[in-house]
């Protein structure tokens, strides 16, 4: 068959990755100019800093075998095991991304505005051209999914699953700025900070970056605020963890849908004979945390790729 997906984050890459294995064809739609949504490095200087998930953790077989063939590649490595291991990718968690999505028919920088079925096949209209398959599988954010099926039946439970956003402050420092002994603090904060990261203890990064993210609350209250603004207040809390050191630079990340607050107790949902979603916002029924995660996208992947073939 020949199959689209529209998303190249892990969902997407996983799904694709498997069904080529099985003899389709699959081509990939992607809105950014790279693969791997949340899988997100951001190279500033001389350094590196992830700015999306930040490490992922390994519960089920299917992830610990890839996993492990990863270490072996030196894809991957642990971090710190605290207490459980906290995998991280080498070179930032989206070179994971592109070395999965190796091999693969990805057209990025390309929308899909609009989808329509007519004679067993898929029409994907984008900003750039129309394509057409024989199945579809849309792994974006659900809120921007819901917007294509507009005029397509979709559970109305799945309507009422919301989002949080999240901000990411990414601070260049002049000098040896220590965030813990493994790189990071994620307890003992300044209310409004989730997580303090050191993307050169972590082990990415040549030179001293820092990445801030701010919780669900605090990102929710400041969304329409001003970057310059937003910028200096995260600073203001930094400096309680760091202290005066000096900042070079500052940047600013805004994931709008960072982190689903309810999630689809199924890996994957199927619309119809032609149609299907998948992310990490579905879960399967036995999912111990009950949270999206970088596992969750993987095994959701998975899964719809094999309903799918």
């Amino acid at each position: 068959m020949n199959i689209g997906i529209i998303g190249a984050g892990l969902s997407g890459i996983v799904a694709a990755r498997e069904l080529m294995r099985h003899g389709h064809t699959v081509e990939l739609i992607e809105k950014s100019r790279s693969v791997g949504g949340r899988l997100a490095t951001r190279r500033i200087g001389d350094g590196k800093a992830d700015h999306g998930a930040v490490y992922f953790t390994v519960r089920g077989e299917a992830l610990k075998q890839d996993v492990a063939d990863w270490q072996t590649k030196g894809w991957v490595n642990v971090w710190y095991a605290d207490p459980y291991p906290r995998y991280v990718a080498v070179d930032g968690m989206n070179a994971l991304a592109k070395r999965l999505a190796d091999g693969l028919s990805v057209r990025l920088n390309e929308r899909a505005e609009t989808i329509t079925t007519e004679a067993g096949q898929v029409r994907v209209q984008t900003d750039m051209t129309t394509r057409q398959y024989d199945r579809l599988l849309i792994t974006s954010p659900l809120p921007q999914t819901l917007d294509l099926l507009a005029d397509l039946p979709v559970d109305a439970a799945l309507h009422g699953l919301t989002y949080a956003p999240t901000f990411v402050g990414l601070f260049e420092f002049g000098s040896e700025t220590s965030i813990g002994p493994d790189g990071i603090r994620d307890t003992d904060l300044a209310p409004g900070l989730l997580k303090v990261i050191n993307n050169r203890q972590k082990g990415i990064s040549a030179t001293e970056l820092v990445s801030v993210y701010m919780d669900e609350s605090w990102s929710e209250n400041w969304y329409e605020r001003s970057d310059e603004e937003t910028l200096q207040e995260i600073e203001r809390l930094l400096q309680t963890v760091t202290g005066a050191a000096g900042i070079q630079s500052r940047q600013l990340k805004r994931w709008r849908y960072a982190q689903a607050t309810d999630v689809w107790h199924e890996p994957f949902y199927q619309v119809n004979d032609h149609i299907y979603l998948a992310g990490d916002v579905f879960l399967e029924p036995d999912d111990a945390s009950g949270r999206t995660r970088f596992e969750s996208a993987y095994v959701s992947g998975l899964r719809v790729a094999a309903a799918m073939r």
